[in-house]
């Protein structure tokens, strides 16, 4: 079956609905088990609240058509969402004790393969995500348990896969929602610009018929994977994420050139403007190097900020980035980096670094800048 005559039929998968006798049959048959995973955030003016919800419940719900089993109601609390109107954010150690306590739970119930499938794809929210599904495993050897999201199952697929609110969420609700979504809401200029949209105007780059090809290659990629684990195979939680940061993320930094600024007198130290020119967002967990003029300059006390509108003014030392506490630069955003240890007299310098994006690939910048 495909497209919306599924819709129709997958809700015989529910866990919540299925009664005793039936979860018993399924724990014969296909113990698996799928924990779909979103969050009540903005994306823009023409979609739900809950997108990345709903999303999720979808897949999971076509998923088990192919593969059986069942999937629980969507877990709706998630870490990492847009300080944004109207959403809901929970910090990451709440997430993690729910969704351990899910899991160890399904696998003492019997299930043996356990989906973790998150529609919000924030890579803090996700680390934690895949390190419950690792430490699982590791309390019931018999088990099985897998984290993923939407994108990375479609990282091989040519065109547009990642963004937020724009022509891939867009297109998604398309064909599992539609009557949710009002394209009408958008502006009808194609350059314009929305609140929570990431990407292209949607009203004039999404389509069904592009929800449909994504959600079919990304679902039957799980249904294979699900397969695999069936017959013995062990999750790699972390493949599928190095996968996509190596397509989506990669790409230099730009320096810009007339950013550099002394600070106001009596406070010492620089600030310097970094430019993302690339179409995806890169999600910083590590600072590796920053040279300036060939010196690896002094960090201590230095801080990345975003004055994006959407992304917040609050400043995240350097100190302590990480795959829990990384900072997005998003495309085209800018990072300001203000160090306050380091003194540089006015006129020309060379500024070579480099910077890991969640904790798996890195990337480089390098450029020259003049300190005014």
């Amino acid at each position: 079956m495909k497209g919306r005559e599924v819709v129709e039929s997958v809700w015989a998968n529910s866990y919540e609905l299925a009664r005793p006798s039936q979860v018993r049959q399924v724990l014969e048959d296909a113990p698996i088990a799928f924990l779909p995973v979103g969050c009540v955030e903005y994306h823009g003016p023409h979609l739900p609240l809950g997108v990345d919800m709903l999303t999720a419940k979808a897949f999971c719900h076509r998923t088990a058509v192919k593969t059986g089993g069942l999937v629980l109601p969507p877990l709706w609390l998630a870490a990492g969402v847009l300080p944004l109107p109207h959403g809901v954010v929970l910090e990451l150690e709440p997430l993690r004790q729910v969704v351990r306590a899910i899991l160890h739970q399904l696998a003492e119930g019997g299930f043996e393969v356990l989906v973790v499938f998150s529609g919000h794809g924030a890579l803090d929210h996700l680390h934690v995500l895949r390190e419950e599904s690792d430490q699982v495993m590791k309390a019931f050897p018999t088990v099985k348990a897998f984290t993923t999201v939407w994108n990375e199952l479609n990282a091989g697929l040519q065109g547009d896969i990642h963004d937020h609110g724009a022509k891939v969420e867009t297109s998604y609700m398309m064909e599992f929602f539609p009557e949710s979504v009002d394209l009408t809401a958008l502006d009808s200029d194609p350059s314009s610009e929305h609140l929570g949209v990431y990407g292209l105007n949607p009203r004039f780059t999404a389509s069904r018929d592009w929800g449909v090809h994504m959600a079919e290659n990304a679902i039957d990629r799980l249904a294979g994977l699900v397969h695999s684990f069936r017959s013995g195979e062990r999750p790699d939680n972390w493949a599928l994420l190095r996968e996509l940061v190596e397509r989506l993320q990669t790409g230099d930094l730009q320096v810009v050139a007339e950013s550099g600024t002394n600070a106001k007198e009596g406070e010492g130290g620089i600030r310097l403007d970094l430019r993302n020119p690339h179409s995806q967002s890169k999600y910083i967990t590590e600072l590796a190097s920053f040279r300036i003029n060939g010196v690896e300059a002094n960090l201590e006390d230095g801080t990345l900020s975003n004055p994006s509108l959407g992304e917040g003014h609050t400043d995240s030392r350097i100190d302590g980035l990480g795959p829990l506490s990384g900072f997005y630069v998003r495309r085209n955003q800018m990072i300001s980096v203000s160090l306050p240890r380091v003194e540089l007299p006015n006129g020309w310098h060379l500024l070579e670094g480099s910077f890991v994006l969640a904790d798996v690939f890195q990337i480089e910048v390098s450029g020259e800048f003049e300190v005014r």
